[in-house]
């Protein structure tokens, strides 16, 4: 278990919806402590997160994201795609580890999973480490392993709209090849409905940090200074709002454009690098793959007869 007797569990006050910002804060504090347990709960307005190793045109419905103001991030963590909005709960747990731990979610889920079940709600853990109730999916999870420091993150589901979340990770079939890590989709539901509480998801974030604060034989607060937010909005503007990261991440990719596979483009680091098939391709060359960029090229009347094709695959 990961609180050792003795060692004080630090939980660190979070109030930002601003997925770029808690992204960076996660980071920030991955680095700046380096011996303590550290808990953090925040709650993001509505932003589609994909794993770190994955291919954001596979996994994110960006037609849909973009007609409904949600937003696309990359976080630091490997794992599936997940859906936030200020209906759902997020929480982060950085702690040391020793062995294979490192790789055992179960073991980090358990703060969690107590805390849950000692407010009556009868959570169990799949056989994919997600948290189910009445056989629905309702917290997914991932983790950043350096050296010995541990990242653990989860997405509670409590009030979350379903309708966003489903047409945001709806993506259309698409001829893409890739050796990306791909999303598992699983049913979901709402720990607020399931359970049919009374409390919105402020009072759910009070109830859950209490819950799993008893769980430590030690804790306290940490509040960030001012120099903390400077550092925190620097890593935000740098790196994990920037283009570069969410879009340039993405693994190598190849989008066909035509049944015979013959009119295709190669994406690199998130741009279109070659393309293959039509010589009226090759405006898009050093694009990158966004919904507004491409959107635009191909309203252009030589590059109309793929609009619909590519808008398909957005």
């Amino acid at each position: 278990y990961i609180s050792n007797e003795g060692e004080i569990m630090i939980f660190i006050e979070n109030n930002s919806n601003d997925i770029f910002f808690n992204l960076a804060l996660e980071e920030y504090i991955f680095e700046k402590f380096k011996d303590d347990d550290i808990f953090m709960l925040w709650i993001n307005s509505p932003v589609v997160v994909i794993g770190k190793h994955q291919n954001l045109i596979e996994e994110v419905n960006m037609k849909y994201c973009n007609e409904n103001n949600i937003k696309i991030a990359r976080r630091l963590s490997g794992g599936g795609t997940v859906f936030h909005d200020l209906g759902n709960l997020n929480y982060s747990i950085i702690t040391n580890t020793k062995g294979d731990t490192q790789i055992n979610f179960k073991e980090f889920l358990k703060p969690v999973y107590k805390a849950l079940r000692n407010l009556k709600i009868d959570v169990s853990i799949s056989n994919r480490n997600d948290l189910k109730l009445y056989d629905k999916k309702i917290c997914g999870h991932s983790e950043f392993v350096r050296k010995k420091r541990v990242l653990h993150h989860g997405c509670i589901l409590f009030d979350t709209d379903l309708i966003n979340l489903k047409g945001a990770l709806n993506v259309k079939k698409k001829k893409i090849i890739s050796n990306s890590a791909k999303s598992v989709r699983s049913e979901v539901g709402n720990l607020k409905e399931l359970c049919k509480l009374n409390y919105d998801v402020l009072d759910f974030k009070k109830i859950l940090k209490n819950e799993v604060c008893k769980l430590f034989l030690k804790n306290s607060s940490y509040e960030l200074t001012c120099s903390d937010i400077e550092n925190v909005n620097k890593l935000s503007k740098e790196k994990y709002s920037t283009i570069e990261w969410i879009y340039g991440q993405s693994p190598k990719s190849t989008v066909i454009l035509d049944d015979n596979k013959n009119i295709k483009m190669d994406i690199s680091s998130g741009k279109i690098e070659k393309v293959y098939g039509d010589e009226n391709l090759k405006t898009l060359i050093g694009k990158y793959y966004t919904y507004n960029d491409i959107l635009d090229k191909f309203n252009n009347s030589k590059l109309s007869i793929y609009k619909e094709k590519i808008m398909n695959m957005l």
